[in-house]
């Protein structure tokens, strides 16, 4: 019987079309994906070979949750088909045994489900033979890397998933119920994904995700570029138990469903009722009078008639109400779970975050109704065989038309009604009740819901003109991946040529959405018009009767194409021609609009032709002054410029390349010179000094910057000048010098156009005078002194770099004159928005802080950091050199924090709507700004030269005192916590490197996860090993050495042996090890016993493994023989509601040998114990370094 049914289910499903289009589906994606960057599947391939075997486990991983869908069809039909087909009576009246009948059926449909994700494999295989891959990209066949994934993923989820599927389909058998259990399925991986995010959470997440995807991210997120390339991830580990654990789960729904399954027909109560005789039934009731309507009138009750129907039929759906409660629960959950805002802090519940969570969790749900229910709208009648009927009455095409559309609507907006309300309750229960109704209406019931009523249109056109509704469902799909990349292939970036296409933008406390506002409006009253052009043809295309040839289907539709049709038609036409006309003139006419292609086209040729000129000397700048007029309200400035520079060079200087700022208009003269070549589109010039600009000599160059928007634009480009949150930097001016920020650096576009590998910085030698000449900034200049007028809107406050030398008004407008206190680095920054002050003072410095009115929550913490901060580095390093710190919030069109001389802007996106309120938090905001206020030492006292190495100097450093800073102000125990998440984003970045990991003494300025996060746990290292006071004794002579010194600037060598001078000998093999070479530990405490002494001291063994590696630039390991003094320790259990307890003891010890045993003893009952338990050394798997001590009886 097994056998019977098994075959049976398999030569069914192999007959027929559908596992093949499947097939074909999945080896068309994957071949795309596989072949180049236009389709990502699971994420960016990025520098790894795109048939690497973790590309291809990710792929699979990926496509396993896609997968699911191809089971629940191939599953469901298995389990009702006797139901559907009406064959339940007569097959299950036979004697046939159900264990072997259900499992033949089960297994065989399984079996089939895998062949559509064996497309996977089919694309990748065949992505090395497309014309347009990178042969390059591909190295040799993991075949191991196909099994595994097949055995690891493709497998177990299909078993566990089509087991849920078939139980559910074979208990209810109702096919509506299996696609809702697979709905569910995905909704409970993704609300457990959510819930187990955190990092003291990855081993729940890798035990509870029951597709294995999360577990295969756990498992290879600090993978190389080299492991990528070559390991694969198998049974064993974590993986091995969740596989288990899930089938298992999977095996025992199968057997309850198995168990509980029953051949017998069940019988509804109103079937198993005794008829009623007919006599009964008869109905003497009069009929109405029948009476006939013309006009709007009739039209308007036949809209109202099928609208309130077809609302009543959704609304009442079991499909609906499952889909709804289940967005619910995900909804629920995501706003109980507050936004991530780094170190695994939430953010206050602002209503722009809370528009985003209801984005991210109801979305899906709302995109599963529309297309949905937009097959059904159009298809009930013809599926419940009444469209004989219903199309013979009187009814007027375009009104049941418009009611069905207009039905879909309305739910729709209804559910986002329900986020609204749930958004606006989870912001009270947490206590924040500045609600912005407006905000969630327009961005939920505006931009939004325009999207969605652009898709249902689109999706209604699908169905009218499919053969069936599942044929629709499929145009429908296709129609948007075609929408979505069509672009990209045919290079195209205007979103005139997309379908329902709207600016992006960004909203902003600061500026709401004004930058944005006008495109968006065009570009929504354009894609309105689209959609009512493909509203007219559903119309004309709409089927009214039972025939189908298109033949007659198009003479029908020409039919009807007249009278109010054809006028509407007409008008739609020219409205829409209208409204393109105008926005390509804005767009494409006032503005200029490249693809993506072009710009790297542009920017290759530039490279070829001017990188020869890198080279040439130039001036070194002194002084400038500067002459600001603000318009935030219409978006414009105007920038007089006057800089003196001086040849400091031993020649004469002939020519200076000269770059300005793309999106600024810009004219410049220099004193004796003129430009002589003109490139890149006026924004490179060469200019030629006549006479010679001599050694010594001091001129002048003065410009003048302007911007003003043109008409609106595809993409707003230019989010620095704004109607309150203006914030932008010298850079808007010209520069001296061949920029390589210009550059390609992708390095596959740069093969494509044959520029090699970038060249990112040159490399580190401190014998090269010449690179040593400039500063990693490149050519923004030196020490220069900067005398500011700035000129704004009435209700705002303009601030320029160094202190407020006067304020007046003018013309109604306000005015500030700002002059650097100390001659500064030549990088600095211009702000204008409406503020709120906070100002303090410390030690005759103002501290202030200019933010938002709404975004006070941590001013006061952001001010007691930059005390700290200032006390810590005034007293180790030197005196602060400026009368002022400030910190000015910007608006969230970047996230980040930047130091410029006193001057620190801050983004509205991070620290000031953080919430820190656990006692182990890590307090973020506090970090942030002691990093800012440290750069005042770190880059703006002390800055590297233009090589590699140069960030070690500022970077590196300013996170070494951030972390002194916070360690002064919570103690030393709470930087366990900070350095697990800053050697988790270490390592984790590895594996996304484009190019080559460098060690920290030649770390590339574009390394962030370098020179930021393993910055950090060496410096601090460091710090352990030799003491606080011999690596500040070492900081401050570098600072005596170079601080505000001219060229040649310091290097990373001058830092490593100026460390060098203050470690002790048994110390400084291990210093070179830290900035010379990338180095990683496999430290675990194998177990830890504890013995009772007298009164409340307990002796306390572990034993340890040590284990060290040495990898090379693309993350290969070799292990080396280890010889290190490491930390030992012991904790108390952590005090109620905290993460962490006490430190008992923490002691160095010498380790030579792999596996050792240390005793000590402790005065209180230890906990945890174990090896480098503050994670100062870089470890992989951190969290086994420590382990439970076990107690034992004293010996008698």
């Amino acid at each position: 019987m097994f056998l019977t049914c098994f075959s049976f289910e398999l030569r069914y499903w192999l007959r027929g079309l559908m596992v093949w289009v499947f097939l074909l589906i999945v080896t068309a994606l994957l071949l795309a994906a596989g072949s180049s960057d236009a389709v990502q599947v699971g994420g960016a391939v990025g520098n790894t070979d795109r048939n690497a075997p973790y590309v291809i486990q990710n792929f699979y991983a990926t496509m396993s949750l896609l997968g699911m869908l191809f089971t629940t069809a191939f599953v469901n039909s298995a389990a009702s088909r006797d139901f559907s087909c009406g064959m339940s009576q007569l097959i299950y009246t036979k004697p046939i045994r159900k264990v072997p009948f259900l499992l033949g059926r089960f297994l065989g449909a399984i079996l089939v489900s895998l062949i559509p994700i064996l497309g996977v494999s089919l694309g990748i295989l065949l992505s090395p033979l497309m014309p347009w891959a990178d042969a390059s990209r591909f190295g040799p066949i993991s075949w191991n890397a196909h099994l595994q994934s097949l055995l690891v993923f493709a497998l177990p989820n299909a078993l566990f998933s089509g087991a849920a599927i078939f139980a559910v389909a074979v208990l209810t058998r109702s096919s509506v119920a299996s696609f809702l259990a697979a709905i569910g399925l995905l909704v409970g991986y993704s609300m457990a994904d959510a819930i187990t995010g955190d990092l003291d959470n990855e081993r729940m997440a890798a035990l509870i995700d029951p597709f294995g995807v999360r577990t295969f991210v756990i498992a290879t997120k600090y993978w190389t570029v080299a492991e990528q390339n070559s390991a694969v991830v198998s049974l064993s580990g974590l993986m091995l138990v969740n596989r288990l654990i899930w089938i298992g789960v999977g095996g025992v729904i199968l057997a309850g469903a198995i168990a509980r399954f029953s051949f017998a027909e069940r019988r509804s109560a109103a079937r198993r009722s005794t008829d009623t005789p007919a006599t009964s039934r008869a109905s003497t009731a009069a009929l109405p009078a029948v009476r006939f309507g013309d006009g709007a009138r009739l039209g308007l009750r036949q809209f109202l008639g099928t609208f309130r129907f077809e609302v009543r039929g959704i609304v009442r759906s079991p499909v609906f109400l499952v889909i709804l409660l289940t967005s619910l629960v995900n909804l629920a959950t995501a706003l109980s779970l507050s936004t991530e805002q780094g170190f695994g802090l939430s953010a206050e519940p602002v209503t722009y975050m809370m528009v985003d969570l209801i984005r991210g969790s109801m979305y899906l749900f709302l995109i599963s109704i529309l297309t949905f229910y937009a097959g059904v709208l159009v298809w009930r009648e013809r599926e419940a065989k009444l469209d004989d009927v219903f199309d013979a009455l009187p009814y007027r095409t375009v009104s049941v038309f418009a009611a069905k559309l207009a039905a879909l609507l309305v739910v729709v907006a209804a559910l986002q009604l329900i986020g609204i309300v749930a958004g606006i309750a989870s912001q009270a229960l947490q206590g924040y009740h500045r609600h912005q109704v407006g905000l969630f209406l327009t961005e939920l019931l505006g931009t939004d819901l325009l999207r969605f009523f652009l898709l249902m249109v689109l999706a209604f056109a699908c169905h009218v003109v499919a053969p069936n509704r599942y044929v629709g469902y499929f145009l429908f799909v296709v129609a948007l991946i075609l929408n979505a990349f069509l672009g990209y292939l045919l290079d195209v970036e205007s979103n005139l040529f997309r379908y329902g296409a709207l600016p992006d933008y960004v909203y902003s406390d600061l500026f709401g959405l004004a930058p944005f506002a006008e495109g968006l409006v065009w570009f929504g009253l354009y894609g309105l018009a689209g959609s009512l052009l493909v509203a007219l043809l559903s119309l004309l295309m709409w089927q009214r009767g039972r025939e189908t040839n298109w033949r007659w289907r198009l003479a029908e539709a020409r039919r009807r194409w007249r009278g109010s049709l054809r006028t509407a038609s007409f008008a739609a036409v020219v409205v829409w021609f209208g409204l393109f006309g105008w926005i390509a003139w804005n767009t494409m006419g006032l503005n200029e609009l490249t693809s993506p292609e072009t710009r790297i086209r542009r920017q290759a040729a530039f490279e070829k032709e001017f990188r020869s000129t890198e080279s040439n000397p130039i001036p070194t700048i002194v002084a400038v002054t500067y002459d600001i007029d603000l318009y935030p309200s219409r978006r414009a400035l105007r920038l007089e410029g006057s800089q003196r520079f001086v040849n400091r060079h031993s020649e004469p200087i002939v020519t200076i390349p000269i770059t300005t700022a793309e999106f600024y208009e810009t004219t410049l003269e220099i004193d004796g010179a003129a430009p002589t070549e003109t490139h890149d589109r006026g924004y490179f010039t060469l200019w030629t000094f006549d006479p010679p600009l001599a050694p010594g000599e001091e001129r002048t160059m003065r410009y003048v910057v302007t911007y003003e928007p043109k008409g609106f634009e595809n993409e707003v480009v230019n989010r620095e000048v704004v109607q309150n949150g203006t914030f932008f930097n010298n850079g808007i001016v010209p520069l001296f010098g061949y920029q390589r920020s210009r550059e390609v650096t992708d390095p596959n576009a740069r093969a494509r156009h044959g520029l090699g590998l970038p060249e990112l910085m040159p490399a580190l030698d401190p014998s090269d005078l010449v690179a040593r000449g400039r500063n990693y900034l490149g050519s923004f200049g030196d020490w220069v002194t900067v005398e500011t007028t700035i000129s704004t809107d009435p209700d705002q406050i303009a601030i320029a770099p160094g202190s407020l030398i006067e304020r007046w008004e003018e013309s109604g407008r306000p005015h500030f004159r700002y002059r650097l206190d100390h001659p500064s680095l030549n990088f600095y920054s211009f702000i204008s928005a409406r503020y709120k002050v906070a100002v303090q003072e410390w030690n005759g410095i103002s501290l202030e802080v200019y933010y938002h009115p709404e975004h006070g929550r941590n001013v006061d913490n952001m001010l007691r950091a930059m005390r700290a901060a200032l006390q810590y580095g005034s007293e180790q390093f030197g005196p602060y050199r400026h009368k002022q710190a400030r910190i000015i919030e910007f608006p969230r069109t970047a996230t980040f924090a930047q130091a410029f001389p006193g001057t620190m802007p801050y983004s509205e996106g991070i620290g000031f709507i953080a919430d820190v309120d656990g006692p182990d938090d890590i307090d973020m905001v506090f970090y942030v700004v002691a990093h800012e206020i440290a750069h005042q030492w770190w880059a703006h006292q002390v800055i590297g030269a233009g090589m590699q190495g140069s960030t070690l100097l500022s970077e590196t450093l300013a996170q070494y005192t951030a972390l002194m800073v916070m360690e002064r102000e919570f103690g030393r125990d709470r930087m366990r916590k900070f350095l697990r998440y800053e050697m988790d984003s270490y390592l984790r970045s590895r594996g996304a490197e484009r190019l080559a990991e460098r060690p920290l003494r030649t770390v590339e300025a574009s390394q962030g996860y370098v020179h930021y996060r393993k910055g950090s746990v060496v410096m601090y290292q460091l710090k352990e090993r030799i003491g606080e006071e011999r690596v500040n004794a070492a900081l401050r002579s570098l600072v005596d050495r170079f601080a505000y010194r001219e060229p040649p600037f310091p290097t990373s060598v001058d830092l490593i042996e100026a460390l060098r001078s203050e470690t002790p000998e048994e110390y400084r093999a291990g210093l070179d090890e830290l900035f010379h070479t990338i180095t990683l530990y496999g430290n675990r405490a194998v177990s830890a016993v504890a013995v009772p002494l007298d009164g409340d001291r307990y002796e306390v063994t572990i034993e340890v493994e040590c284990r060290k590696f040495r990898a090379d630039e693309q993350g290969a390991e070799t292990e080396v023989p280890i010889d290190e003094l490491l930390e030992i320790g012991a904790f108390a259990a952590p005090e109620p509601g905290r993460k962490y307890g006490d430190t008992l003891y923490r002691q160095t010890v010498r380790i030579t040998e792999p596996i050792s045993k240390h005793t000590f003893v402790v005065d209180r009952l230890p906990d945890t114990a174990g090896i480098d338990p503050f994670a100062l050394l870089i470890d992989r798997q951190p969290l086994d370094n420590t382990t439970k001590v076990t107690i034992e009886s004293a010996p008698q």
